[in-house]
């Protein structure tokens, strides 16, 4: 544990606070979609700032509202047709192919909360509530990657926008998706035949999801074991390697308060 883990947590999460109720009711939702995974024989890994937390706080960021986990994109196209009967009743499946959802990932949300984002719009969304993050994974080049990004990410984002007549701008915007949206499917699926061939040695976010950095495959399977809140979870097979690959600097070093982001502006209880 980092010796300045106890003193942040005083300050960000003490034992009763709201954020540290919030934290320990996503790590409700983490304990029962990975249980669910293990239960099918699907694996995941913690990451981004849950890993990060795992590895130098034994728990989470003391100032973090979130929690991610990622999957091999065959398991998580598994994992998406299991959860909606496996779930419970108070947790909700939001996918891409819900109405208004503009995210290429997933998310378990809580449907007895309703959450204010600072950088996400949820009025529109069925279920507002507290979440976690469960993102698809590929083997794939970076150049690949980008490329399809722009062109893939960015139609679908504008379609799932919708508001064509909002103005001039999202009436062109929105037209020129219908025609580039199709025929950015097919790139994605000649890049996926072709990786399918190729197998490069790095895993990169699924095409469309706004993440640039790429994992050594080996740095990630097969899954280790870490210590998080207290429970173990899977994780990276190296996740030293894992971190510097996405972070590029000394991860372990607490950033200024300035360098401290959260998710969520504010949350309500139903």
């Amino acid at each position: 544990m980092h010796p300045q883990t106890e003193e942040l947590r005083k300050i960000y999460n003490p034992d009763g606070s709201e954020l540290r109720s919030l934290q320990l009711k996503m790590l409700e939702i983490l304990k029962t979609v990975t249980a669910i995974c293990d239960k099918y024989g699907l694996p995941y890994w913690l990451s981004g700032g849950t890993l990060l937390g795992a590895v130098v706080h034994d728990g989470f960021i003391p100032w973090d509202d979130d929690i991610d986990i990622e999957m091999l994109r065959s398991d998580y196209k598994k994992l998406l047709k299991i959860l909606p009967e496996e779930l419970p009743a108070h947790l909700y499946l939001q996918t891409p192919k819900n109405k208004h959802y503009t995210l290429l990932f997933s998310k378990v949300r809580d449907r007895n909360s309703i959450v204010y984002m600072k950088d996400e719009d949820t009025s529109r969304y069925e279920v507002k509530g507290f979440y976690i993050d469960i993102a698809p994974v590929e083997r794939s080049y970076m150049w690949m990657k980008k490329a399809l990004d722009n062109l893939y990410g960015r139609a679908f984002r504008r379609i799932k926008r919708g508001q064509p007549f909002h103005s001039g701008r999202y009436f062109f915007e929105y037209g020129t998706s219908l025609v580039l949206y199709p025929v950015s499917i097919v790139l994605v699926a000649l890049a996926r035949a072709v990786c399918a061939i190729t197998k490069p040695d790095s895993l990169v976010y699924s095409y469309g999801i706004n993440a640039r950095h790429a994992q050594k495959t080996a740095d990630i399977l097969p899954v280790n074991h870490i210590k998080f809140e207290g429970m173990e979870f899977s994780a990276p097979h190296n996740p030293h390697n894992y971190l510097y690959s996405q972070y590029k600097c000394d991860y372990t070093i607490i950033p200024p308060e300035s360098g401290r982001p959260q998710h969520f502006l504010k949350v309500e209880y139903l």
